[in-house]
């Protein structure tokens, strides 16, 4: 089953306007996706459901850093699959706060353990210590 997509025009007008309603992402593939989830190499996946179960939508686009989003295409978010460049943050209240999962570029998780309301663009990997 596609997931709907949302076009990267959009995303300028929603960064702009309304980006509290609408997420949109980058793409850049540049490594193989995990096969797991089903998503395109390239995009940006939320599910609202564990296991990429329930309300699913896919994005490309460019997110603009340290903005926070709301996560109301699909409810709230637990599971996803960032195959491209994109990293932030998951949030379970809708300001981007409270507890929180860190997504780190092409990975995917089945589960985050929590229901996500928000998402903040934020360069993960360059916190790590790893």
């Amino acid at each position: 089953m596609a997931l709907p997509t949302v076009s990267t025009n959009l995303a300028k007008v929603f960064t702009a306007g309304a980006a509290a309603a609408l997420l949109m992402l980058g793409a850049s593939p540049s490594s193989a996706a995990p096969t797991a989830a089903p998503c395109s190499q390239g995009t940006y996946c939320w599910w609202s459901g564990a296991n990429f179960g329930g309300n699913g939508i896919s994005y490309t686009g460019d997110l603009v850093t340290g903005t926070c989003y709301l996560t109301t295409n699909v409810g709230s978010v637990r599971s996803y699959a960032h195959y491209h460049r994109q990293e932030g943050y998951f949030y379970a209240n809708s300001n981007c706060t409270g507890r929180s999962h860190a997504v780190r570029a092409r990975t995917e998780s089945r589960d985050i353990g929590f229901n996500a309301y928000s998402f903040k663009a934020a360069c993960v990997s360059c916190l790590a210590k790893d």
